[in-house]
């Protein structure tokens, strides 16, 4: 018996480029991540090129002069992201809070983008009569223009 026909018994392939390796290696595209971990049972391995899904789209951008911002993901999702905003300022201005305003769908409902809107917290006035007497005041009325912020949207758990 020929050393080809001793190694394929062992269930090793012969390659005359490459050297000989085990037939371990999956052609199957790696599992999505799961809530719990799993020591797996698999009797084959993952190819050192293989890819495992996105779960996230992350971008950055600068919020309009009405204080909006449209947002293009880098993926698309089945059902609504989770959506984190954080924006990056180095002066000591109020807060901005985020919300999204309206959500983006492609032609077969995949949710592919959002418009976020941003709002600038304000100074309360100080005087109470001021406060009371004006009807009301919107603590978050003031300009988020110009705010820069990065989008994360999130694959919901399942």
């Amino acid at each position: 018996m020929g050393l080809q026909a001793v190694l394929g018994a062992l269930g090793w392939q012969v390659d005359p480029i490459k050297a000989p390796t085990p037939d371990i290696l999956s052609n199957n595209a790696p599992m999505v991540e799961s809530q719990q971990p799993a020591a797996g049972a698999a009797d084959k391995a993952s190819r050192g090129d293989h890819q495992h899904p996105r779960l996230t789209s992350a971008t950055v951008h600068t919020l309009n002069g009405s204080g909006e911002a449209p947002i293009t993901f880098t993926r698309s999702f089945d059902v609504f992201p989770c959506m984190d905003f954080t924006y990056v300022e180095a002066a000591d201005n109020p807060p901005v809070i985020f919300k999204v305003k309206s959500w983006t769908l492609d032609g077969s409902n995949k949710i592919i983008g959002c418009v976020a809107k941003g709002y600038r917290g304000q100074v309360v006035p100080q005087n109470l009569a001021t406060l009371l007497l004006g009807a009301v005041f919107n603590v978050f009325g003031g300009s988020a223009s110009g705010v820069q912020f990065t989008a994360i949207a999130l694959q919901q758990s399942t």
